[in-house]
């Protein structure tokens, strides 16, 4: 048995060491962002390149570099000249993404500033952006050449603030890497933010699966100040100068917090290594967003906020679909009901066998009907994705769905579970 135990550590540290090997081949120190403006309606897309830059981290694995999941609105394909061999992948969703949903997108178009980030290339790299079309096929939108030797990749950071780590677990190539950006914080407030920092960390790490991930997981905070305490409230007519220009009323809807200074986030993000961004806004007002691989916010002090910090969350990293349907949204006609969304939450029942048919007991009837002898089982519960009919949820209830805190169903919390995994190599 000794022998078997000891065959095993060997063949896991030689895995280890050719992956290494294989990073190092295609890669070397930092990351490159690229900076795009992305300008869109509702019938058209268009990406343009706006800056590079050659940042002092990477928060990332040096093993999985190859997205598994097939999550998100877009995906990037990073393809090195010398070998034409896939060196890396990713998927993600934006702001835009949203917008080309909205009343407006169908009078003008909007540009958006957006971002994506990998490991510094040693080679020349083809840069391949995709674009998920409604009925779930990819359509290529973009591409790029970046040769990591031009002259017009900035070299420097554009905001350099010390950041601090407050929950150490290990290396952040092996690690789930967190960074917590300060929005509406003055100066004098800075205190304020590292106390709500570590109250939020404290807070995601007791619910359920983080709780039990809490020594794979990093997170850190970069303090930056804002000349104005709090938010824009422009349904309200308040407007504050901070750093990220964040505001509520979003497309028209009141709660939905954002932030379209993608560059000044990204600008501080820099001065961590990071696989998630967090932005804490400083107030008491409800409200937060969380878009897949690009970023969450919430605010600070509102009795939920704890409550929404675990939900945008769940949105931004584990690619969860909002499970309710009755709130008010800014968004209409997303979802094509004759295929499979690619969020791992909804279903439209079209192919659910790769959802989470397999969670499913085989008494259990689906549809599922809502009733309380129904509340504490895995099924397929009609309502979900802002739609009331066609779509399907695994739970009759859920922190996706209500506000109630620590109670991820069983379906949401493997697709946490298995994006945490994704980082821990």
């Amino acid at each position: 048995m000794k022998s078997l135990f000891l065959i095993t550590l060997l063949i896991i540290a030689i895995s280890t060491h050719n992956y290494a090997q294989e990073f190092a081949r295609y890669f070397t120190d930092g990351s490159l962002r690229v900076d795009y403006m992305h300008t869109a309606n509702d019938k058209i897309e268009i990406i343009s390149l706006d800056e590079l830059y050659h940042e002092p981290y990477w928060g990332g694995s040096q093993i999985n570099l190859i997205d598994t999941f097939n999550y998100g609105n877009y995906k990037i394909e990073v393809i090195d000249s010398n070998s034409n061999t896939l060196i890396y992948s990713r998927g993600y969703s934006s702001l835009c993404a949203e917008w080309i949903f909205t009343p407006e997108a169908k009078t003008t178009s909007r540009s958006f500033s957006e971002s994506v980030v990998m490991p510094f290339p040693k080679n020349k790299v083809k840069i391949l952006f995709y674009k998920r079309q409604k009925n779930q096929t990819w359509q290529s939108i973009f591409q790029l050449i970046v040769d990591p030797k031009s002259y017009s990749i900035i070299p420097q950071q554009k905001t350099k603030i010390k950041s601090f780590n407050i929950h150490n677990s290990g290396k952040s190539s092996e690690k789930l890497d967190l960074v917590i950006l300060a929005e509406g914080y003055t100066e004098g407030e800075m205190q304020k933010f590292m106390n709500d920092a570590i109250r939020f960390k404290d807070t995601l790490l007791s619910w359920k699966p983080f709780k039990q991930y809490v020594n794979q997981l990093n997170f850190w905070v970069v303090p930056t100040p804002s000349p104005e305490s709090g938010t824009d409230i422009p349904g309200e007519g308040v407007f504050v100068n901070t750093i990220f220009d964040s505001h509520f009323y979003t497309f028209g809807t009141e709660r939905y917090l954002n932030t379209t200074n993608n560059v000044a986030v990204r600008n501080a993000a820099s001065n961590a290594p990071y696989d998630q961004i967090y932005i804490l806004v400083n107030t008491a007002k409800y409200g937060g967003a969380g878009i897949y691989n690009y970023y969450s916010i919430c605010t600070a002090d509102h009795p939920n906020s704890g409550f929404v910090f675990a939900h945008e969350f769940g949105h931004a990293f584990a690619g969860l679909a909002d499970e309710y349907y009755t709130s008010e949204v800014a968004v209409d006609g997303i979802y094509d009901l004759s295929v499979e969304p690619w969020e791992p939450n909804i279903s439209t029942l079209v192919n659910f066998d790769q959802k989470w048919k397999a969670l499913v007991t085989p008494q259990t009837p689906v549809p599922t009907p809502a009733s309380e002898t129904n509340k504490n089982i895995v099924g397929a519960f009609e309502g979900g994705g802002y739609l009331a009919k066609g779509i399907f949820r695994p739970s009759l209830d859920c922190s996706m769905k209500s506000i109630i805190h620590n109670q991820f169903c069983p379906v949401c919390s493997k697709a946490i579970q298995d994006r945490i995994k994704f980082y821990l190599h």
